[in-house]
């Protein structure tokens, strides 16, 4: 048996045991993995159901990069055989669910969309297997049905491992109700991934235009890593922190600007404050 079987079978059983007891299966696509799983998937001919949960809401403007949601046939999964054989792509990860709808799941998702913390608003990436393997793991057994409302059953690629998670209460559960997996703090590693993320969302979603001519000239994601390399530098934590030195840096001649510089005794807000003043008054004199 090959490493790549090995690594399928836990996933190929989950699968027929699902099938067994007469589920359905969904597929949750995360389309910013390397390379984009929709088009393979519309090549292997399956995309019979499907949503993209982004499409239609006031995060409309992804829908480009947004999650997909798949209602998967029985007689499909022998065809989506990459992608069990491919986990660390992180692609995703699969659910089962009895009698379920597709409109109603997206329902669900959509509810969860929407993250707002002390550092502001961001969007959930419950699309990662490897957020949602994390904190699935970290939930009880009576906060997951919170996270996977209807579904039976859901299994994520952890990292080295496929993750199994069994709900023992499958039922609409609205978000109002509590949103425990929030309070799960993230590994750094998977942290920095959805920071990563969110602010290439951000970018593209704000600043299309200077985006594109970003990324026409130089590599965008080394540019993003950088920017973020700074705040994280310069302990600037907030959204509004990132959201400012990402619009300003889009900016060739304020990226060239010494105000960006910290000064020494300075904190982190005030040495933020005084680059939004620094900025108000460049714009003042140009105009």
């Amino acid at each position: 048996m090959s490493a790549l079987t090995r690594i399928a079978e836990p996933a190929v059983n989950w699968l027929a045991e699902q099938q067994h007891a007469g589920r359905d299966l969904f597929l949750m696509i995360d389309r910013l993995a390397e390379p984009d799983p929709i088009p393979e998937l519309f090549n292997a001919d399956v995309m019979d159901e499907y949503v993209n949960l982004y499409s239609g809401t006031e995060w409309d403007e992804l829908a480009d990069i947004g999650p997909w949601l798949i209602k998967v046939s029985a007689q499909h999964s022998v065809a989506l055989s990459h992608l069990w054989e491919a986990p660390e792509r992180n692609w995703g990860w699969l659910a089962s669910a009895s009698g379920l709808s597709l409109m109603d799941l997206a329902n669900h998702w959509r509810e969860r969309l929407l993250i707002e913390g002390p550092s502001g608003k961001a969007l959930y990436r419950f699309q990662d297997n490897r957020v949602i393997a994390h904190h699935l793991s970290a939930l009880s057994v009576t906060q997951i049905p919170l996270l996977l409302g209807p579904l039976e059953s859901a299994l994520c690629w952890a990292g080295d491992a496929w993750l199994i998670t069994e709900n023992a209460a499958p039922a609409h559960h609205a978000a109002a109700q509590g949103q425990p997996w929030l309070d799960v703090p993230e590994p750094p590693e998977v942290a920095r991934n959805i920071q990563h993320k969110n602010a290439y969302d951000w970018l593209w979603a704000q600043h299309p235009q200077a985006t594109t001519r970003l990324a026409s000239a130089r590599p965008l994601m080394e540019w993003l890593d950088s920017q973020l390399e700074t705040a994280n530098e310069w302990g600037w934590g907030q959204s509004e922190q990132l959201e400012f030195l990402l619009t300003h840096q889009l900016d060739s001649d304020l990226a060239q600007s010494g105000f960006w510089t910290g000064r020494e005794g300075e904190t982190p807000d005030q040495h933020y404050q005084r680059c939004r003043q620094a900025v108000v008054d460049l714009l003042r004199h140009t105009s």
